[in-house]
């Protein structure tokens, strides 16, 4: 009787799994990757799930620690997901890719870059573009802007996207008539804080400071940076890109320039929607993590919709059409990769504006 009546009940839900940082530095893209993914999964079961199933979402904090994210791997597929989102960093990914390739289990990351994953037949999908394509962008625009010498500091606690990013930058802003004319290496967990790393920039004599950092990290540089040399153009690489950046920056990030993968002035219905629901929700604005993160879970669902069979899931994703986002069509190539658009913007009281 008792197998009857469990015959008869709700069919069991769809388990998603979710990993990002949810602690430490980079916490904000974590927290609000998660929070858009969660919306997702609840428009979703609105809407009456995926094939009569409901979703579940089951979250991991990574803890900037790529041997707790391998672990997280595999502590999820143990509990039955068919399918991780996640993470925001690339060390993170370089750490769960021998899982996931092991398991076979799909992961799509919202913002993961580095061209360490690019081209490669495995597992592990990506909504952003590469390093190559994004640090590319903004060789191209500062060339056209006239600026011609740049100070360089990079993260050595996500080295698989940092030294990727200023290889690729390098690669096409020196053959225009750039130079990096300095480039320190900093860890904001090392005894040495970050004044002599700026000094040292500064004394390069160049045109602008670039910071391939988190948003934490690059709102310290600014603060140093202001207090040294008022006026030098300060610019930042995607990753800085979150709310986080404005609150922690103040005055110091006024005049701030970085590139955005979404439009923030957009008025489509579907963003609006999605805009309004995610404010209502969690009361801040969604950053460019949140808008990557609602892209990948919608792609899944869409994928999950033409079979719930993991081993085919991978082969659903790759032979999908472009799929509708928020803002722009993800559709990956045959390794899984995405692209995404650039959007300049500028820090102006307080704000991310158009630049």
């Amino acid at each position: 009787m008792a197998a009857g009546l469990a015959a008869c009940g709700d069919p069991a839900p769809i388990r998603v799994g979710f990993i990002g940082g949810l602690s430490g530095r980079s916490a904000d893209t974590g927290e609000a990757s998660r929070n858009a993914v969660q919306l997702a999964i609840d428009e979703a079961n609105r809407a009456g799930g995926i094939r009569g199933r409901r979703l579940e979402l089951l979250v991991r904090d990574d803890t900037d620690d790529p041997a707790v994210a391998a672990k997280a791997v595999r502590d999820l597929h143990a509990e039955g997901v068919v399918a991780i989102i996640g993470p925001n960093n690339s060390s993170i990914a370089e750490g769960m890719l021998p899982a996931l390739n092991e398991l076979k289990l799909v992961t799509i990351s919202p913002t993961v870059s580095s061209l360490a994953f690019a081209d490669l037949d495995d597992h592990f999908f990506r909504i952003n573009w590469t390093t190559r394509d994004n640090a590319r962008i903004y060789a191209d625009h500062y060339i056209g802007r006239g600026v011609r010498r740049m100070a360089a500091a990079t993260d050595a606690n996500n080295a698989v996207f940092s030294e990727s990013w200023l290889q690729e930058f390098r690669a096409a802003y020196e053959p225009a008539g750039g130079e990096v004319v300095a480039h320190e290496r900093f860890d904001a967990n090392g005894a040495r804080g970050f004044s002599q790393t700026v000094q040292t920039l500064l004394d390069s004599g160049a045109d602008a400071i670039l910071l391939v950092a988190n948003s934490v990290d690059a709102a310290q540089f600014a603060h140093q940076v202001r207090k040294l040399d008022t006026d030098i153009l300060l610019v930042a690489a995607e990753w800085a890109a979150s709310e986080r950046l404005l609150i922690l920056g103040g005055r110091a990030i006024e005049g701030l320039e970085l590139v955005q993968s979404y439009d923030r002035s957009d008025e489509s219905p579907a963003y609006l929607r999605f805009r309004d629901a995610y404010i209502t929700g969690f009361r801040q604005e969604p950053g460019f993590s949140s808008v990557a993160a609602h892209d990948a879970a919608t792609v899944l669902f869409r994928a999950l919709a033409l079979g719930l069979d993991s081993g085919s899931l991978k082969n659903n994703l790759l032979g999908l059409d472009a799929t509708p986002g928020l803002q722009q069509a993800v559709r990956f190539n045959r390794y899984g990769d995405a692209q995404r658009q650039a959007f300049f913007v500028v820090v102006r009281s307080g704000r991310f504006e158009a630049l």
